[in-house]
């Protein structure tokens, strides 16, 4: 029965995160072409196409899911066409001038930059949002957090600060949604670095802690620190 039951477990396993991926991406398929099928089928009656079934499938069901693949390919190459025209002078002249007006209406400028910030930081390709990954004493000085390192300079405009002066930005994430969390100024002595990678550290903030890698503490420039925490995890029974 326990054999039986330990093949149960590593069939779910095994087929859990093939599931949900599934549905998540077949969710997604259906929010962005559902708006335009009855365009498609409209399209199908006019020039007679599709009008009977396949198999199994009838055929209103066939032209459903052929307005569905096709409307997939043509958002995809509109998007396609779309950022290559972004790269012109005149499209590029358009989003300055667009940006100049929304940068300029009251409460909604406020609103734009903030998102606009945030994003170019994230998908800018020369920028590394998160520099390290580190533990840091939170919520209490006894206990320790997850944390990135998104900026070392961060002393309030002072140009030296001396080594009790200087802080670095520390990004916390919450469990298991690492999108909000909390942005906290550490003095560098509190920091612990990690040779834990960023994918990693998102991996086991994403488990709540049931994938943790193997880790140890590291100097700045990425030397090993002894004596300090080297984790391994347990081998499984």
């Amino acid at each position: 029965m326990n054999r039986i039951k330990g093949y149960f477990f590593t069939g779910l396993v095994l087929l859990l995160p093939l599931a949900l991926t599934i549905i998540v991406v077949s969710f997604l398929f259906n929010l962005i072409t559902d708006p335009f099928v009855g365009i498609f089928r409209d399209i199908f009656h006019s020039f007679h196409l599709f009008e009977s079934g396949v198999g199994f499938l009838s055929a209103e069901q066939v032209q459903i899911y052929a307005g569905k693949i096709i409307a997939a390919l043509v958002l995809f190459f509109f998007t396609l066409i779309l950022g290559g025209v972004a790269q012109w002078f005149f499209f590029h002249s358009l989003l300055k001038f667009w940006d100049y007006i929304l940068h300029r209406i009251p409460f909604v400028s406020s609103i734009y930059k903030t998102f606009q910030d945030v994003i170019n930081t994230f998908f800018s390709g020369d920028t590394n949002s998160f520099k390290q990954v580190v533990l840091v004493p939170f919520p209490t000085k006894d206990s320790y957090a997850i944390g990135f390192l998104t900026q070392e300079n961060f002393a309030f405009g002072k140009p030296e600060p001396s080594e009790n002066e200087k802080l670095c930005a520390i990004f916390v994430p919450t469990a298991p949604n690492p999108t909000s969390g909390f942005l906290i100024a550490f003095q560098e002595t509190d920091l612990i670095y990690v040779s834990m990678t960023v994918e990693e550290a998102f991996k086991c903030i994403l488990s709540c802690g049931a994938i943790i890698p193997p880790f140890k503490a590291i100097t700045k420039d990425g030397d090993t620190k002894e004596g300090l925490i080297n984790y391994k995890p347990p081998e499984p029974a």
